[in-house]
């Protein structure tokens, strides 16, 4: 997990062909492929992907999934690379926040334009404190953000 974190997708390869159980997951539920998708490291992702033991829609920390980790750092890239790999973006974590609330918090434009261009998730969608995903954008000061919804 911190060898994918830290992006070091060599040193994870290694540990891996040496018996590593990239499965397990930390304390808040968070795995291999959360940890790779924080970094935002294309390959190590790819790579954790490659194994095939990693469920893309996992939950981890307050259920969020790798997608809404991801889109929180403003990985447009690899976003789409999982949204190619079948993550379901229509799930929410457990206050109700969506990969567009995420992509929001994290004010990255070019994430948030992906994000709507999936027209799969509601732009007026309500988190449990009743905060949509431009008030989030406002509460984060990200201005062309909140332009854009």
């Amino acid at each position: 997990m911190w060898a994918a974190c830290r992006g070091h997708r060599d040193v994870m390869e290694l540990l891996v062909s040496e018996g590593a159980d990239v499965s397990l997951v930390d304390e808040d539920g968070d795995n291999t492929l959360h940890y790779a998708c924080m970094r935002g490291d294309v390959e190590t992702v790819k790579c954790v992907l490659s194994l095939h033991v990693v469920d893309i829609n996992s939950r981890g920390w307050k259920s969020r999934t790798p997608v809404m980790a991801v889109a929180r750092w403003g990985h447009r890239d690899v976003v789409e690379i999982l949204v190619s790999e079948g993550a379901d973006v229509s799930l929410v974590d457990e206050y109700g926040y969506n990969i567009l609330h995420w992509a929001c918090m994290g004010g990255d434009v070019e994430t948030v334009k992906f994000v709507l261009s999936l027209n799969v998730v509601d732009i007026d969608a309500r988190n449990l404190a009743g905060l949509t995903a431009a008030d989030m954008a406002r509460l984060g000061g990200h201005q062309e953000v909140v332009k854009l919804l």
